[in-house]
């Protein structure tokens, strides 16, 4: 064990020896005594002078630094570095061979470590979100399962990995055509999938689609518009045994979901992992033993798992269901309103639409929530696909590539808004740039359109335009305009639906790949501290056709309505 070393508390100086006699007065200063830390930076010779005040920290809130990676020994691994690097230092190939005991953590944990809870929040890597366990779970003589032999140190990391980045290294395009796909060949991530679907926080006051909730999926996954969210997935389970118990699960994290307190958000992360778990298990949860067994499921979760099963129903949810709630989700459903401003409105004292009209407590109106106000219950109202086809399709230029996306692509018999994408095959030298401007005017003269909500640049070849049209009721409607090199990722992504893309996606990732709207990537270089950060695009490997992603990544190509069932 390392002897204690001089270090800094709170920004103050301090040694082992002015602790002494220091630790009954307060409960903190010893805070991670019995923790073995394995800190990434080196060792006291060679280290940094800000790694040197680190490590003297841990030691003076009484942890030990482990000099090397043991992990029957090591309690913590603490790593401000990038994958490549952090492996590099334990000795290993790949991040899986830690075990699960022993969660990889950013030095921000130990700066909130006080309160020894929530390991989750400060996860190193995103695969490893769930190692590691609540501090009071760990007992001295718990031996570690997982644990496995030293391998030699791997080849020196790349400049990048070496800098503390992440890259994303991806198989041949051309080996991977070779691998025969699976029946189901996104069955492994529907659960997954589904569940931080569940779990996304809508909290942006633009309803910006996007999530994030911290996921595998990155910043690339979102929410096609009018997706059909209760649709199934090409990958979904119909016979889940447990469904009755996710179910309700899915609705109380709903309700954490639609607060603002940081606490509903860990309960809404805790309900996904257990979510997410309860999918992947074949077998009918009888016994608490048996919930608590299951990856990400607490005892207090077992114990909500166990008054399902044993009475259909969760006490629970009839306490959350409070009364903003519903207030709350009845003001998100005016266009460009948040769960911020929702709340913000109810504080000022309104609690229908009518005291929103009325500017109740001096809340005043965007001139896009005046009209998704007086035209709410149109917007809110699925549309009939006959409608649909009465306004669209359009006639603008004999070579310009139109479709009619979303659920109305998918064979679905409404949908929750009208998108269309635009776009146009460039061989004769010509795009599609200025094209948008154009097609509003003729539409606004036709009674097409009937308002217009928001624009992007329309100097661009990507544009993306959001309006109510007509020819009866108001509707929502988007028009979409990309380049004809990426029409193909488009048309995926655009097409939905929600579960299936987020699965395709995660299938990417996991094959190295980052997958988007523009296309399919290889290389793509991630911050270390936000993998939603793209350091780096990479390099596009598909992007004009569908049958190429699909081929790439190993998924049979099916025609839209055959990509989800029921």
């Amino acid at each position: 064990m390392l002897e204690p070393l001089t270090g800094v508390e709170d920004g103050v100086k301090v040694n082992a020896k002015s602790l002494k006699g220091r630790e009954g007065k307060s409960p903190n200063l010893a805070f991670l005594k019995g923790l073995n830390i394995f800190y990434v930076g080196g060792d006291l010779t060679f280290a940094s002078e800000t790694t040197r005040k680190r490590m003297n920290y841990i030691h003076a809130k009484g942890g030990t630094v482990v000099p090397e990676y043991d992990p029957n020994f090591v309690t913590h691994i603490i790593t401000e570095a990038g994958e490549g690097v952090t492996l590099r230092a334990l000795g290993l190939k790949k991040l899986s061979e830690i075990p699960s005991e022993i969660p990889t953590l950013t030095w921000k944990w130990i700066n909130s470590a006080k309160t020894m809870d929530h390991e989750f929040l400060y996860a190193a890597f995103k695969s490893r979100v769930d190692a590691g366990k609540q501090l009071s779970s760990r007992g001295k003589g718990k031996q570690k399962t997982g644990a496995t032999e030293r391998t030699p140190l791997p080849r020196a990391p790349s400049t990048a990995a070496a800098s503390g980045l992440e890259v994303e290294n991806h198989p041949d395009p051309v080996a991977s055509n070779d691998v025969e796909p699976k029946d189901d060949p996104l069955a492994e991530f529907e659960a997954l999938a589904r569940a931080e679907r569940d779990a996304e926080v809508c909290s942006s006051a633009d309803k910006v689609r996007e999530e994030e909730l911290g996921s595998v999926m990155t910043a690339d996954v979102q929410t096609p518009s009018g997706s059909d969210v209760q649709s199934p997935s090409l990958a979904q389970s119909t016979n889940c045994v447990n469904q009755d118990i996710i179910d309700t699960l899915t609705e109380l994290m709903g309700l954490h979901d639609a607060k603002m307190g940081q606490e509903d958000k860990w309960r809404v992360f805790s309900y996904k992992k257990a979510i997410q778990s309860l999918r992947s298990c074949s077998e009918r949860i009888s016994s608490i033993q048996q919930a608590r067994s299951l990856r990400g499921v607490g005892e207090k979760t077992a114990m909500k798992i166990m008054e399902i099963v044993e009475t259909g129903k969760l006490r629970r949810i009839d306490y959350e269901r409070t009364a903003d709630i519903a207030v709350v989700k009845l003001f998100e459903g005016i266009y460009n309103v948040g769960q911020r401003t929702a709340y913000a409105w109810y504080a000022a004292g309104c609690r229908t639409l009518e005291d929103v009209e009325n500017g109740k407590g001096g809340v005043k109106l965007s001139e896009a929530q005046e009209i998704g106000l007086r035209y709410y219950k149109d917007i809110n109202t699925r549309i009939p696909r006959d409608e649909v086809d009465e306004i669209f399709p359009l006639s603008i230029d004999s070579k310009v590539f139109i479709r009619c996306m979303g659920s109305y692509r998918r064979g679905k018999a409404t949908c929750g808004d009208i998108d269309i994408l635009i776009t146009r095959p460039t061989d004769d030298g010509k795009t599609h740039h200025g094209m948008l401007p154009l097609l509003m005017a003729e539409l606004h003269t036709a009674r097409i359109l009937t308002e217009d909500l928001s624009v992007s640049s329309s100097d661009s070849l990507e544009t993306v335009y959001h309006g109510l049209c007509m020819p009866f009721d108001r509707r929502s409607s988007d028009i979409l305009t990309v380049p004809w090199e990426c029409r193909g990722a488009a048309l995926i992504y655009y097409t939905g639906d929600d579960i299936f893309n987020r699965s395709l996606r995660l299938k990417a990732s996991k094959m190295g790949f980052s997958l988007n709207q523009r296309g399919l990537f290889a290389g793509v270089v991630r911050s270390p501290e936000d993998r939603t950060v793209k350091l780096s695009p990479g390099n596009i490997i598909a992007s004009e056709t569908e049958e190429d992603i699909f081929r790439i990544l190993g998924v049979p190509w099916q025609e839209p309505h055959e990509r989800v069932r029921g």
